[in-house]
């Protein structure tokens, strides 16, 4: 049987909740799959290797700032990973290096999405902008399509 993990990876602060709030808006279209695993982390690190673990297919979702437009969405393929390592992700062991620390330990999935929404203020108790939300929204409708 396919095991597809989802990760949003985020914070409480503001837009950084945007992988989180794909895995809401996830939960509600999908329900109860038993092929589907939904999750949040809270800035992993080096943590995320544990959660990519007994998988044959991971999305992640992160908050990223590269300085487009908030609510831009990207999906970053296997061969730009190690050109964002360090950058892009707004925690400071972000998820290009975790996912770099997997590849050289022979652990990735066989199969890994990545999808980053561009964000715009990151402060703590801030609720997520127009932008982003409307991301939020079609990110997830994006992922359940692709999982049918």
């Amino acid at each position: 049987m396919r095991r597809v993990r989802i990760l949003g990876i985020g914070s409480p602060a503001g837009d950084d909740q945007a992988g989180w709030r794909v895995v809401d808006a996830l939960r509600a279209r999908l329900g109860a799959r038993a092929d589907v695993a939904l999750d949040k982390l809270d800035r992993p690190g080096a943590g995320l290797l544990a959660h990519l673990e007994d998988a044959t297919h991971v999305v992640l979702i992160d908050a990223v700032s590269s300085g487009a437009a908030p609510g831009t969405i990207r999906r970053v393929d296997r061969a730009d990973w190690r050109n964002h390592a360090g950058g892009l992700s707004s925690h400071g062991f972000g998820v290009f290096d975790a996912l770099a620390l997997a590849e050289a330990l022979g652990s990735l999935p066989p199969a890994l999405a990545l999808y980053g929404v561009e964000i715009g203020a990151a402060e703590p108790g801030d609720d997520l902008t127009p932008a982003v939300r409307a991301a939020v929204d079609e990110l997830a409708a994006r992922i359940a399509d692709s999982l049918l």
